[in-house]
């Protein structure tokens, strides 16, 4: 195992050493923050933590600084120790929301990010879509974790993240906040340290919670440079935890950035609302609707916005593009599908990428670049 870990970390480092990405390119992307001077000041003094009720430090105050969370999933896996090797080396935390499976087979990588001080999710047992699973099964999956991560570590998760952002009510119901995100690194699908670099500049701001996997080698190459970037940039590094302390974290909402804990679920309870059509659901038409919801990125609206698609046909492909999009591959965040029939996802403009299946009456959260009933 030795061994293994020293050959990751060579390959790692190799990958990283070749790695360039300008520091410029989060502010040419409008993802630089805009601070006061009294939270410059607060950058400068990252000593000058909060306290929580019992007076011990509670991290950076996010009220006040613009922090940005790293979440990595699917984990822990070989690569995790090579991970926490460049982690300690920046002194930077992160959160990892691991699958209970994976926490058997590699329970030292486990213990490891929890004496290191980094945080840990819920990401079920065996990482299915939850949205298609029984209430029982739903069950299962997240109480084995919790048992998986207590057995290891000693510490039960108080937070989870659906696989593929795919949630429905037995989900809700199980007693833990979600946390999905709002920046996705997509690099399970590109394997490009420099996509990795290039999506976070696009999507970061204060407040945001970045996706990656600690599964994936190429992604553990571009964290070093990531955390240089986002460092000369101004932000700061927290865990999720810290990136809400101070607010409550409801059971069973949904939080996809720090801004979201002002308004939790507030996403959920307008899908719900949303009536279904009039269409009858014939070989034309299918009954219900499908909402999809993208980042406005607008200074003055709103900083979210939805598209609602009805008489939808079977087949027929649906680009999610959003109007007036800052980039021409910026995607959609989330779908609600209310419709009877499953819907295909594809992280392509045409269709021919197929990502997941939304079940009928499920949603997710998660990069969505067009759709199509099936």
């Amino acid at each position: 195992m030795r061994a293994n870990v020293r050959l990751w970390s060579a390959v790692v480092g190799v990958c990283a050493a070749g790695l360039v990405w300008p520091i410029t390119a989060l502010a040419e992307h409008g993802g630089a923050p805009t601070r006061s001077a009294s939270a410059q000041v607060a950058a400068a003094h990252p000593a000058r933590a909060r306290l929580s009720a019992d007076g011990s430090p509670s991290g950076p105050d996010c009220s006040r600084l613009a922090c940005v969370a790293l979440t990595f999933d699917d984990g822990p896996s070989e690569a995790t120790s090579a991970l926490l090797d460049h982690l300690d080396a920046a002194h930077a935390k992160a959160t990892f929301f691991v699958v209970g499976q994976q926490v058997q087979a590699f329970p030292e990588q486990l213990r490891r990010e929890v004496a290191d001080g980094q945080a840990i999710g819920n990401h079920t047992f065996t990482h299915p879509v939850l949205a298609s699973l029984t209430a029982d099964q739903v069950h299962d999956e997240l109480a084995d974790t919790q048992d998986a991560v207590f057995k290891a570590a000693g510490v039960r998760p108080t937070l989870m993240r659906p696989p593929y952002g795919s949630y429905s009510a037995a989900v809700r119901s199980f007693g833990l906040p979600l946390v999905v995100w709002d920046v996705d690194s997509m690099d399970w699908s590109h394997h490009d340290p420099a996509m990795v670099l290039r999506r976070a500049a696009a999507g970061i701001r204060p407040g945001s919670i970045i996706l990656m996997h600690d599964t994936q080698p190429e992604t553990l190459a571009a964290v070093p440079q990531l955390i240089r970037n986002l460092r000369a940039s101004g932000y700061t590094l927290v865990t999720v935890p810290q990136l809400f302390a101070g607010t409550r974290l409801d059971p069973g909402s949904v939080y996809r950035d720090r801004d979201s804990a002002a308004r939790p679920d507030a996403d959920s309870r307008n899908w719900h609302a949303t009536p279904p059509t009039a269409d009858q659901d014939t070989a034309d038409a299918a009954a219900g609707t499908v909402l999809w919801r993208y980042a406005t990125h607008s200074p003055t609206g709103p900083s979210e916005a939805g598209t609602l698609e009805h008489g939808l046909h079977s087949g027929q492909c649906h680009d999610t593009l959003p109007p007036h999009a800052t980039s021409p591959d910026e995607a959609a965040f989330a779908i609600r599908n209310t419709t009877g029939h499953d819907v295909a996802m594809y992280d392509t403009p045409d269709c021919t990428h197929r990502t997941a299946t939304l079940t009928p009456g499920s949603e997710q959260t998660g990069t969505l670049r067009s759709f199509k009933l099936l």
